[in-house]
Formats: structure tokens, C-alpha cells, sequence
């Protein structure tokens, strides 16, 4: 059985990847045995879980709801739907939403928190970490709107008025009706049809 040295738990914990060594890392294919779905959370590389079903099938219809509004409020020009991409938080986070709006970002290869108006985490079996890990982190990133969708419990949580101090102003549980996110009340996803 071995120990730690007094001192090393503290020293271990300090280290943390920066985003341009974690893209490094993939570029050189040192990652590839951990497999394709990482993320960079607080200078941690974590693996996410696996998708399942529901979780892809959720993920979609969120893209097409979303995407529906937007382009019928005639605002896909200037946002975007992205899902199962990189959202550079400045230098220790890269977490992959599951879907998220961003502005138009051209000429860079990654959305940046400033880009993303609307952040949406598919909480199946990580209802836990979105809540303690993502939630205050896209508080602090200054994200004006998160939701965690959770289609077994057929609800979603909807956070506004980021504070930075990872918390929010604004909290609300919703299970039937329509979810209409700030950037547009014209973007409309009813429950109804999410589940």
C-alpha cells in the first residue's frame, strides 16, 4: 500500500491543462486512446458519457426546433445552431454543449463564450455535473441563458441572469408549455414536441 507525501495531494491538484496544450494534445493524437468525446473542464480533461438514444434523438429535435426559429424570425444570418462542438471558456475550459446558439464567429475555429447566447446541456445520466461543474462555470463565462433539458423527467431548467460568481439571478423549472429563450421570442420549443 503506498501513500502520499504530505504536500503532493495539493501539488497534483494544482496542475492544470491550458486549452492550447489540450488541442495540442488531439492534434498529436496523444488523446486517442481516451477516446473522441473529451472536454477540458477547469484545466481537467474529462471524458463525457456516452450518447445515448434519447440523449442523440433530444439533441436533434433541440437543433430543429431552435433552428426552425431562427430562420423563421429570419435571424440564421447572425446566429448559428451548433451541436457536440468546442466553447472555448478563456484559457482552462473547452466544454462540448450539447447544443448551443452562438453569434457568427468567422475567421476563428472555435466559438468563444462571448459568442454563445444560449447553452443547452441533454442531462440524461450528468444531471450532477451540469448542475455543479457547468452551470456556474457558463455563470461565470457571463453566458446570458443556460438550460438543462431532461428528458426522462421531461422538464427543463432554464438559468438567466448570469452572476459571476458562478451563480444565477434567474432560475425556473419548466414541464409543459414553451420554452422561448431571451435572444428571440420568436424561437419557440414546446415540450410537447421535445418529448
Amino acid at each position: 500500500m503506498t501513500s502520499t507525501p504530505p504536500g503532493m495531494e495539493e501539488a497534483l491538484a494544482a496542475f492544470r491543462f491550458d486549452f492550447d496544450r489540450f488541442e495540442q494534445m488531439f492534434e498529436q493524437g496523444i488523446l486517442n486512446d481516451l477516446g473522441p468525446r473529451l472536454e477540458l473542464l477547469e484545466g481537467r480533461i474529462v471524458e463525457m458519457a456516452p450518447g445515448s438514444d434519447d440523449h442523440s434523438k433530444t439533441n436533434a429535435d433541440l437543433v430543429y426546433l431552435i433552428g426552425a426559429g431562427l430562420r423563421g424570425a429570419g435571424l440564421n444570418t447572425n446566429l448559428g445552431v451548433r451541436t457536440d462542438g468546442t466553447l472555448r471558456i478563456g484559457d482552462y475550459n473547452a466544454p462540448e454543449p450539447d447544443v448551443f446558439v452562438v453569434r457568427n464567429f468567422s475567421g476563428r475555429k472555435y466559438a468563444q463564450a462571448s459568442d454563445a447566447v444560449l447553452v443547452v446541456e441533454v442531462s440524461i445520466s450528468t444531471r450532477a455535473k451540469d448542475l455543479r461543474i457547468k452551470s456556474p462555470l457558463y455563470a461565470r463565462a457571463g453566458i446570458p441563458e443556460f438550460w438543462i433539458v431532461e428528458p426522462e423527467a421531461r422538464l427543463v431548467r432554464v438559468f438567466r441572469d448570469p452572476r459571476p460568481d458562478g451563480s444565477w439571478g434567474d432560475e425556473a423549472v419548466v414541464t409543459e408549455g414553451v420554452v422561448t429563450p431571451l435572444f428571440s421570442d420568436q424561437v419557440c420549443v414546446d415540450l410537447a414536441e421535445l418529448f
